[in-house]
């Protein structure tokens, strides 16, 4: 009945050159079709509803696109499931004897087969950055009246997604939807606005990158290039406003575009530089304060910097980059071993 779901060639993630997909062959390859064993991922998991009337047996889902909250341990007492979860945050996927997580450190490695190969940036050592943006959520919008306010707006490129449309996965936003006060569950973070900014986006947004042929692109948010590299060669560092998860930390593909257009960066999620620094990146500590620790300093305590730094600290991250993805590729079979083990028991 459901056969996009199945642990088998109908699953949706078969034909598809993702991690998702090489994990689901890994699997099929070590412990076969197995019935009753259903495989999908955070973002095209079964409604609740659906699993709750429609599955049983064992529900593998391998968080990849983002971390696992707590989300489902509150329902799978109305579920005949059992669920393995395959995430970067055992805690925050909470505890339930229908559950089991299994941890995964590497797996951001894949981020290198998803986003296509550049050559370097230019590189330059003002204070122009670069600073993309579509995607509204109130750190960011928090994050743009901090330039607006303290002059910086001169030394940056941007770009505002206002001009999201339907056609490539994100609704088109009114003005009055991003300057509405909005609580995001992964931020636990609401801005907080003048009315003389909010009057100035009126009147200015979008800030959009020139030469921007990544609107049609599926999603919008380009996953799958650093973007224009022209726009890299244009400003001197990037500032990298990742997901911001209040209770735990992750990276997307946000993190990785600078380093694979060898761009020196500043990165301003919660905690993310640190995260990357323990994958063995180098986040530039000797000129970046990362001391910060709430949201709102965080963005209140931005200001340009000039990195006057060896360009081979920049091919050392991506080197770094291509030894994480190995690490990733080795991950994966250590994880197939660990879910063979959790099926069996």
């Amino acid at each position: 009945m459901w056969p996009s779901y199945e642990l088998s060639p109908s699953n949706i993630h078969w034909d598809k050159n993702t991690p998702q997909g090489r994990f689901l062959k890994l699997l099929v390859n070590k412990i076969g079709q197995v019935p009753d064993v259903w495989y999908c991922d955070t973002m095209d998991m079964p409604h609740l509803h659906h699993l709750k009337k429609y599955f049983s047996g064992t529900l593998i889902i391998y968080c990849w696109w983002d971390p696992a909250r707590d989300l489902l341990v509150q329902h799978l007492d109305d579920m005949d499931l059992h669920v393995i979860l395959i995430t970067s945050d055992v805690e925050y996927a909470g505890v339930h004897a229908k559950q089991t997580v299994i941890p995964w450190q590497y797996q951001y490695g894949f981020h290198m087969d998803l986003i296509q190969p550049s050559r370097p940036a230019k590189f330059t050592t003002g204070n122009r950055f670069l600073c993309m943006m579509r995607n509204h959520k109130s750190e960011r919008i928090q994050f743009l009246q901090h330039l607006w306010s303290n002059g910086l707006l001169d030394n940056h490129i941007s770009y505002l997604g206002q001009v999201n449309t339907e056609d490539n996965g994100r609704e088109a936003r009114t003005i009055d939807s991003i300057l509405r006060p909005q609580y995001f569950i992964d931020s636990e973070f609401t801005q907080c606005l003048e009315p003389k900014f909010e009057q100035w986006c009126a009147q200015n947004l979008p800030l959009v990158l020139p030469n921007d042929n990544t609107q049609n692109e599926e999603r919008n948010t380009d996953f799958y290039t650093v973007g224009n590299i022209d726009w890299y060669d244009q400003t001197d560092y990037s500032v990298v406003l990742e997901t911001y998860w209040a209770k735990t930390q992750f990276l997307t593909e946000k993190s990785f575009k600078p380093i694979i257009a060898q761009h020196p960066f500043i990165n301003m999620g919660n905690n993310t530089a640190q995260l990357l620094a323990r994958l063995g990146f180098d986040i530039f500590e000797d000129l970046v304060d990362y001391t910060a620790t709430s949201t709102l300093d965080r963005i209140d305590q931005f200001q340009s910097v000039t990195f006057d730094i060896d360009p081979r600290r920049l091919a050392n991250n991506l080197i770094n980059m291509h030894e994480l993805r190995q690490s990733a590729i080795e991950e994966q079979h250590h994880l197939v071993v660990r879910l063979e083990d959790s099926l069996a028991n």
